[in-house]
């Protein structure tokens, strides 16, 4: 994380999002981890997606078409096996590409795609593929339930895969949580990573007790993790680039 991280430090700064989470985040992003940022103001939650992505670019983002984005009838041209998940279109498949070096951008989960679209954009996420995803709802029971219905109908396994969902009310960061995935056979519900309190106007966190399901997310061990941490603190909070 160099100067990318101006977005995101100015996050913090504004009080949108509290440093320590964030760092956790830009980690798990790093990692290919999908995000979703769920709030009630669509321009807040593309300000926080915009972020992320800035502060964890696609690898080698310098090349075009490294971010796929995700509109109504999208042909799905980059997966490999479509069928696989269901995914009928004439084109799909034409032009696969890796997970590795390409990240979806999907924006309007719930009110700018069709549920089609939308429903196999989630899908693809078990092809490994990072994603940055934005949603209108107010927490994370609303948005699983509104997914869970018609006319959208998105599997449970395939919820389970939404990595990790940022909840947002008009001003900051309300909740967060990590999604267990089915792959590992972990049928636990989400990790509470943080909780906004109201009352006391900070940020409960319990980020600590997952610190190592998030190092493993990210292919290292706790202690590596830890340290990766706080690097990643000390930039966005001191506001140090390196």
């Amino acid at each position: 994380m160099s100067d990318e991280a101006a977005l995101l430090r100015e996050l913090v700064r504004d009080g949108v999002i509290g440093g320590a989470l964030a760092a956790h985040v830009a980690l798990l992003a790093d990692a290919g981890v999908p995000l979703v940022v769920a709030g009630s103001s669509s321009g807040l939650a593309t300000r926080v997606a915009g972020a992320f992505a800035a502060a964890s670019p696609v690898p080698g983002a310098a090349e075009s078409g490294r971010e796929i984005e995700i509109k109504s009838g999208h042909y799905f041209e980059w997966l490999a096996d479509p069928t696989g998940i269901g995914c009928m279109d004439p084109l799909a498949g034409s032009a696969p590409r890796s997970p590795r070096s390409s990240r979806l951008r999907i924006a309007g989960l719930l009110s700018g795609l069709d549920p089609v679209t939308a429903r196999t954009a989630l899908r693809a996420l078990s092809r490994g593929f990072p994603a940055l995803i934005e949603a209108r709802a107010t927490g994370l029971a609303e948005l699983l339930d509104a997914l869970r219905a018609d006319p959208h109908r998105v599997p449970e396994d395939d919820l389970r895969r939404l990595g990790l969902v940022l909840c947002l009310d008009a001003t900051n960061l309300t909740a967060a949580h990590l999604m267990r995935s089915a792959e590992t056979g972990d049928r636990r519900p989400p990790a509470l990573l943080a909780v906004w309190d109201a009352t006391r106007a900070v940020w409960d966190d319990f980020a600590w007790a997952a610190v190592p399901e998030l190092a493993e997310r990210c292919g290292v061990s706790q202690p590596a993790y830890e340290v990766r941490h706080a690097e990643r603190l000390q930039i966005l909070e001191a506001g140090e680039i390196q």
